[in-house]
């Protein structure tokens, strides 16, 4: 669990920081049939896109779902993933205490 914790803890602002700069830093427009598709990925300046590559990409820019199927997925991940990140791990020691023998020394101290 501290493993997962320590790898989550640089995977995802380096995850969020990569999305983001390739939306940022490499957006670009295509013009097909008169239609302006504008998109980001990291390609050389001048390329094109076939057909079914600019088809994809425009509705993929247009994809719209019902939020509550979203919801029901993306709430129990998001949950688990908080309680992975941000609940601190507690370790505690209890002694049990003996009633039998002669104690030579103070008892150890529990403190909860």
């Amino acid at each position: 669990m501290e493993k997962l914790r320590r790898i989550m803890k640089y995977f995802l602002p380096l995850l969020f920081l990569t999305y983001w700069g390739g939306i940022t830093l490499f957006a670009h427009s295509h013009v097909v049939n008169g239609v302006i598709i504008v998109h980001s990925h990291p390609f050389k300046a001048n390329h094109q896109h076939t057909q079914g590559q600019a088809e994809t990409i425009f509705f993929l820019g247009h994809y719209a779902v019902s939020s509550l199927p979203a919801l029901l997925v993306a709430v129990p991940c998001f949950c688990i993933l908080l309680g992975v990140l941000a609940v601190p791990r507690v370790s505690r020691l209890c002694l049990l205490r003996s009633e039998d023998g002669i104690r030579l020394r103070a008892p150890p101290v529990c403190v909860f």
